[in-house]
């Protein structure tokens, strides 16, 4: 019996000291940037939501935000520096953004700044027409989902989410091969990844100076596949997507600025694809909103026709929102 056990004792060391090591190497290096605090995030491979509220809890009080912009990473198309020059000058802007965002994350992120007390004076949000009333769960999930604090959850099923995907095997061997040899290929980058995109320290704003710089020294950029042509414009979401459970957000959302007085609009994002918004999805919204706060730039027009206004098929870049910003403070 005894030998028994010295030989499952033997067989089990190796499994236990490769995991130990592999949870050692996640605490110490941190590959999500969840572990440990940061001044600086400059990787796109972690779960914005969770960094943009860290973010703001390490900065409000000093900052005194009180305008802030909520969406998905296409609000990466958004200058938060040009739309404070359309705001008072006691404006101090900050970028709530998360990747894949949700109606019900805008809303858990107003709650959660209402609770915390924070002055709402402007809000700007940005609607997906593919994203923004899904209900299907984004994969990977780690990027996607919310910050304990948001949800009123413990940070279990937050933290285990993360290492379950940082024990991938196609991530293991990505991320600490490149980390320790350098390796930077096809199946790398598949699995593991980093660029150069940059986030503002204080006001959370991002900016693709990767693909900026792309696009200024690649003549042939835009010849990439990814950049097909859109034949037929006049397509539409074809079914409601915005359910009972979502009207419910939306109307938490609107209780809570209007408690806090704030100056808001709400923005359809264009897309690349030109796929226009649900006529009944745009009636609702506007009945929670008001017509006059709500602006369509879902469909065929002049952001959408030019694939010079976007990095990809799915992200549009900072001159175009620069363009939507001045039609809708201008009215």
């Amino acid at each position: 019996m005894k030998t028994f056990l010295k030989k499952v004792l033997y067989f089990l060391i190796l499994p236990f000291t490769v995991f130990a090591l592999l949870v050692i190497g996640y605490i110490i290096y941190d590959p999500f940037k969840v572990v440990q605090t940061y001044d600086n995030y400059s990787s796109l491979q972690i779960n914005r939501g969770y960094i943009s509220t860290e973010m703001f809890l390490k900065n409000y009080k000093k900052e005194n935000y009180n305008s802030f912009v909520f969406g998905s990473s296409r609000i990466f198309g958004y200058n938060i520096d040009t739309w404070k020059q359309y705001l008072g000058a006691d404006a101090k802007v900050y970028s709530f953004d998360a990747y894949g965002e949700k109606i019900q994350g805008v809303y858990h992120k107003l709650r959660f700044l209402d609770s915390l007390g924070v002055d709402i004076k402007n809000a700007f949000i940005a609607i997906d027409v593919d994203f923004t009333f899904d209900n299907t769960l984004s994969e990977p999930r780690f990027l996607y989902i919310e910050h304990p604090l948001l949800v009123g959850e413990s940070g279990y099923n937050f933290h285990e989410t993360h290492f379950l995907a940082y024990l991938n095997p196609g991530f293991i061997l990505s991320f600490y091969g490149n980390k320790f040899f350098g390796l930077d290929n096809e199946y790398v980058r598949k699995h593991y990844y980093s660029v150069e995109a940059t986030f503002d320290s204080k006001t959370n704003r991002p900016f693709r100076s990767d693909l900026e710089k792309r696009i200024e020294n690649e003549p042939n950029y835009y010849d990439s596949p990814s950049f097909y042509t859109v034949t037929d414009s006049l397509k539409m979401s074809p079914f409601q997507r915005i359910d009972p459970f979502e009207e419910e957000a939306l109307h938490g959302i609107k209780r809570i600025l209007s408690k806090h007085n704030t100056q808001y609009k709400v923005i359809i994002n264009p897309l690349y694809s030109q796929e226009k918004f649900n006529p009944k999805d745009m009636e609702m919204i506007q009945n929670v909103f008001g017509r006059e706060n709500v602006y369509d730039f879902s469909g065929r027009n002049q952001f959408t026709t030019s694939k010079y206004n976007y990095y990809e098929e799915s992200h549009f870049r900072p001159l175009v929102g620069d363009s939507i910003m001045s039609i809708v403070y201008s009215k």
